[in-house]
């Protein structure tokens, strides 16, 4: 007890010697004022770290804890009530703090949605100094701070359950709280990382149907086109990076999932779908057998027939879909109604159509389409596929290659989204390779072995000619 009183005196004589007058933080102390406020923050339980006379940010994290504690101001600054403080004999220590924190807040009835009151505002008033959304500080519990209780426990490494329970509260009320940002920043991460943030990444993305291949915890080429399909679909610059603005997103509860309840989609298995398929067969949106695998193909057909009716183009068959699809009176895709749909699609192709189609395509880079069934037009399964995602449809390979009038003199003049035929000429027999630009003379095309989507440099492939179409300059052409 001595020793800490010899302590406050020092600091109080060092202190009035000039150096408290500073109010922004430790600038302009003495290193011998700051060793000795080490000292006695050290004494009171507050500073762990090496006295050594340096203000840095655990110097300032142990004085923010030592003013929190004590009812002051959280400024990180040697003002005078800190000052006053540290020489009061009242003063509170860390361990006389913490007993007192873990009472109160052990000792308060879990808040949940219903609950209202002063308990409530404070909460709500904490959560939104942390970061957590703007919530609004009525005392009213609502969904909107249910789901800011959620993220902020998602932050702090605590159990998702949206109720402010004993463990959530002390957590939200210690001055070591984790902030929005700081999370976010903390998550952030880049091709070649990895490790469990990446994993949680890969099962998030996965979860919203971006992502479908196995949560490995590697930041690789997978993941990368996964995070730029969920940031093209969420209004964000397609970076390929998970930074702080991707994770918000994330995590924000309005993110665009491409995956609905119980529907149908890209990688499912069954019975369920070996009877759709066949109806797609049947129907003449799909060709093949009528297996129990949704593979490319499938989803190309579910999205011409939902344009066909007027849809969107999903590609996934909820059930609303799926009974229409199942249903006696379903349109074939050579009915008139199905081929004035797409036609009509086709005239209102435009600059939006000819991103959509560049981000389709870049977004298959490294995926596997099967080997071509059609050796006249290698890589139509490829480029239908890309189409009508972008919500293009298109039936037959001829229909591409007609509409891919444009002779291409410079590989330059290709721009990212068209719409590209190679003409090529091999042992007497043709064959017309359909791509898509990627802009700066590249072409994203499907392999003949394999049918592996890959990037490639237009002036170093071998063809004869080549012609190309593009969505911005050009409409309308038959199905």
């Amino acid at each position: 007890m001595r020793h800490v009183r010899w302590l406050s005196a020092a600091l109080a004589l060092l202190l009035l010697c000039g150096a408290a007058a500073e109010t922004s933080g430790g600038e302009g102390l003495s290193s011998d004022t700051v060793y000795h406020l080490e000292l006695r923050l050290a004494a009171l339980g507050y500073f762990s770290g090496k006295s050594d006379g340096t203000y840095d940010a655990d110097t300032r994290t142990a004085l923010e804890g030592f003013q929190q504690a004590n009812g002051l101001e959280v400024t990180g600054a040697v003002d005078e009530a800190t000052l006053n403080a540290l020489n009061s004999d009242e003063i509170v220590s860390r361990q006389v703090y913490l007993k007192g924190f873990v009472l109160e807040h052990t000792s308060q009835d879990s808040l949940q949605v219903g609950s209202s009151g002063k308990d409530v505002q404070e909460v709500q008033r904490r959560l939104k100094e942390l970061g957590y959304g703007n919530v609004r500080s009525d005392g009213m519990f609502g969904e909107g701070t249910q789901q800011a209780v959620k993220l902020f426990q998602l932050a702090n490494g605590l159990e998702q359950t949206g109720v402010v329970d004993a463990s959530t509260r002390m957590r939200l009320m210690a001055e070591t709280s984790i902030t929005w940002a700081a999370f976010l920043t903390e998550m952030s991460c880049v091709p070649g990382d990895t490790g469990l943030t990446v994993s949680a990444l890969q099962k998030k993305l996965a979860a919203l149907g971006y992502f479908d291949g196995d949560v490995t915890g590697s930041y690789g080429e997978l993941t990368q086109q996964a995070v730029k399909r969920f940031q093209g679909a969420n209004g964000l610059d397609q970076t390929g990076v998970a930074d702080a603005a991707t994770w918000e997103k994330l995590y924000g509860g309005e993110a665009v999932a491409l995956r609905r309840p119980d529907a149908l989609q890209r990688g499912d298995e069954g019975a369920r779908v070996t009877k759709v398929r066949a109806r797609l067969i049947e129907l003449g949106y799909l060709s093949g057998e009528a297996s129990g695998s949704f593979d490319y193909a499938t989803e190309t057909a579910v999205r011409l027939f939902q344009l066909g009716a007027g849809g969107e183009g999903t590609g996934m068959l909820d059930e609303e879909d799926e009974q229409a699809l199942l249903a006696e009176d379903a349109a074939a895709i050579g009915d008139e109604s199905v081929q004035a749909a797409y036609q009509a699609l086709l005239e209102a192709a435009n600059a939006d159509t000819q991103a959509a189609i560049a981000s389709a395509a870049e977004g298959l880079l490294g995926s596997g389409f099967g080997t071509p069934e059609d050796e006249l037009y290698p890589g139509f399964a490829f480029v239908q596929y890309v189409c009508a995602a972008a919500g293009l449809p298109v039936r037959q390979p001829e229909t591409l290659a007609a509409m891919a009038a444009v002779p291409v003199s410079d590989p330059a003049e290709v721009q990212a989204g068209d719409i590209v035929t190679l003409q090529s000429e091999a042992s007497g027999s043709v064959s017309i390779l359909l791509g898509v630009g990627a802009g700066e003379g590249k072409l994203y095309y499907a392999t003949e072995e394999g049918g592996w989507v890959v990037l490639g440099y237009l002036d170093a492939m071998n063809s004869t000619n080549a012609y190309r179409w593009s969505a911005a300059d050009a409409a309308g052409g038959a199905s």
